[in-house]
């Protein structure tokens, strides 16, 4: 995991870069601008962080998903998937990384950017590292990972996989019941 500089301020810009991230994901055009600008600005402070790098990849990203133009939209969404590529192979055990490139993966048009394959190893690695250690991803995000793995599969083509991972979820379920 590659902390953020003790520099409070950087912490504190790329804690707010992250929130107005996610106010994009979820459809925030405003957002994602700002949040671009923010990342943007962190990559200068602190060159090398790959966690920067990563949100600033996926901030790329979602400028494309975003652009009227579809030139602008094919060049930003490569230049995303390019910089999280280079997050993950400066850091390639970080979970967030991961998480990053895998959603945006699962999200990039296959006939394009031929990316689902990458989604599927990003949410394999997550979950046997999940079953190494149970405290490696919250409840919630097991439960995402496994829909998402078993949506890429579907994707893929290839559904009985994407049903063998449904069933993964079906078991962490009851087990999560069985404990109450």
């Amino acid at each position: 995991m590659i902390e953020i500089a003790t520099d409070s301020k950087h912490k504190k810009q790329f804690e707010e870069a992250k929130k107005l991230h996610y106010k994009g994901v979820d459809g925030d055009k405003n957002a994602v601008k700002s949040a671009n600008q923010h990342l943007s600005k962190l990559r200068e402070a602190e060159p090398g962080n790959a966690l920067i790098e990563a949100y600033y990849g996926s901030s790329l990203v979602l400028i494309a998903r975003d652009s009227v133009k579809p030139l602008e939209k094919a060049d930003k969404a490569q230049e995303g998937f390019d910089t999280l590529n280079r997050a993950i192979n400066s850091d390639p055990n970080d979970k967030e990384i991961r998480l990053l490139r895998a959603n945006v993966c699962l999200r990039l048009p296959e006939s394009f950017f031929h990316c689902l394959q990458t989604a599927i190893e990003d949410f394999t690695f997550l979950l046997d590292r999940y079953e190494e250690n149970a405290s490696y991803l919250t409840q919630k995000q097991v439960r995402e990972v496994i829909q998402n793995l078993s949506t890429a599969y579907q994707n893929a083509g290839k559904p009985d996989k994407a049903n063998a991972v449904l069933q993964r979820l079906s078991q962490i379920t009851f087990r999560e019941e069985g404990k109450h």
